[in-house]
């Protein structure tokens, strides 16, 4: 076995004891100067392409934020310009002063519909996820297998059975298509709460059990403080799908009053023509939610996706 010096320059040279040629140091410094503008031209790339990636996404919403503050005439205009001029808060005092659509009441709708589907099924789905996750009963496989597959089902096929179903029982043209069907009826909501239920070690429940807990104080006491980044993954992502909702209140509503953002928005858009400031002004208005539920919860959330293997 040969001796392995180390020289000044900190690299390993082997003898020539056990046959093999001593490592040039000046050798490899000169190989890695040889290789350092590539790896510089790599990293540049990526960064580029990141940048221009970035530039896509987000030009749109620029372009929105930007358009709500112009005058009708220069949001078409063909020589668009990103910095209004003149720089107008007349479509925002359109929106809420136009006399025909209530967009208060519009987003209290929203409001209140999106809370309440988010506090519903995170209990909902919380509970059924324990069940799946940390008790041990008869058929529980079986019953998971049935659950999921229950998410191979399209949604617009369960649409007009459920709309027959409404008529008969006199729900429609009420919030309740909108708020107890999202909640009871959840599947993939159970089965991200059950994958991270899973890895929490069972010995707390064991340990819980023996100190005379029950299941539910189990499930109050230990797994829902541990489960805060799986809880927030889910519920931005509730607020998102409920938040934007189009075609559930549109199909299940038809009085004014109680329509949500989205649906009063298409009030802009007409077969003849489009609003496009208030229209602008509108969707700025009803994203700010989402980017402030989204930036208290980030942390929450990212650690959620990675936990929950969701990518």
């Amino acid at each position: 076995m040969g001796v392995l010096p180390v020289t000044a320059q900190g690299t390993i040279a082997r003898t020539e004891h056990d046959g093999s040629e001593a490592a040039d140091p000046a050798g490899s410094q000169e190989d890695t100067l040889r290789r350092r503008p590539s790896k510089i031209a790599a990293s540049t790339a990526t960064y580029l392409g990141c940048v221009v990636m970035a530039a896509i996404a987000i030009g749109p919403f620029i372009w929105m934020v930007s358009s709500s503050f112009k005058l009708p005439e220069d949001v078409i205009s063909l020589t668009p310009r990103l910095i209004p001029q003149p720089f107008t808060l007349e479509n925002y005092a359109y929106l809420f002063n136009n006399g025909i659509l209530p967009f208060v009441r519009f987003f209290g709708n929203s409001a209140y519909i999106t809370i309440l589907v988010i506090i519903g099924r995170l209990f909902v789905c919380a509970l059924g996820a324990y069940g799946f996750a940390r008790l041990e009963f008869r058929g529980r496989d079986f019953a998971f297998a049935l659950l999921l597959g229950s998410l191979m089902i399209p949604d617009m096929l369960m649409v007009l059975p459920l709309y027959s179903a409404y008529v008969k029982l006199g729900l429609i043209n009420t919030h309740f298509p909108l708020i107890i069907p999202p909640i009871v009826a959840n599947t993939f909501g159970t089965f991200l709460l059950r994958q991270f239920f899973m890895s929490i070690p069972k010995e707390y429940d064991e340990a819980a059990l023996v100190d005379g807990a029950s299941h539910f104080r189990i499930f109050a006491s230990i797994i829902l403080p541990l489960s805060k980044p799986a809880l927030a993954t889910l519920g931005v992502l509730t607020f998102v799908n409920v938040w934007n909702d189009f075609f559930g209140p549109l199909i299940y509503l038809n009085d004014l009053d109680k329509f949500t953002v989205p649906v009063g928005l298409a009030f802009f858009q007409t077969s003849d023509s489009t609003q496009y400031g208030p229209l602008m002004a509108g969707a700025t208005l009803a994203i700010i939610p989402t980017v402030v539920v989204f930036v208290f919860a980030q942390k929450y959330f990212t650690r959620g996706i990675a936990m929950t293997g969701i990518k």
